[in-house]
């Protein structure tokens, strides 16, 4: 089996009257063993988002898995968007 390098696109959801802590959710992330890197970037008017790159293993559901657990860091987590992908 082989491996995939995945990069996505992480935006958060904006509470009202204040701005996320995208450096800490970011943090969060980098924690995970499959994370190669992960950086804060600007997007719009101010607002950010987290750009993180990942090796996983090829097979069904693990990119999913891996989606879901990146979800479960933070409430303010909103899209997640695959921006490149390709085999190792």
């Amino acid at each position: 089996m082989g491996e995939v390098v995945i990069k996505y696109k992480v935006t958060l959801d904006q509470p009202e009257n204040e701005a996320p802590d995208y450096q800490g959710i970011a943090d969060r992330i980098s924690g995970f063993r499959e994370v190669q890197t992960v950086e804060v970037k600007p997007l719009a008017f101010g607002m950010m988002f987290i750009e993180v790159q990942v090796v996983l293993g090829e097979g069904d559901g693990i990119v999913d898995g891996f989606e879901d657990r990146m979800r479960e860091t933070d409430d303010l987590i909103g899209q997640i968007e695959a921006l490149e992908m390709g085999r190792l």
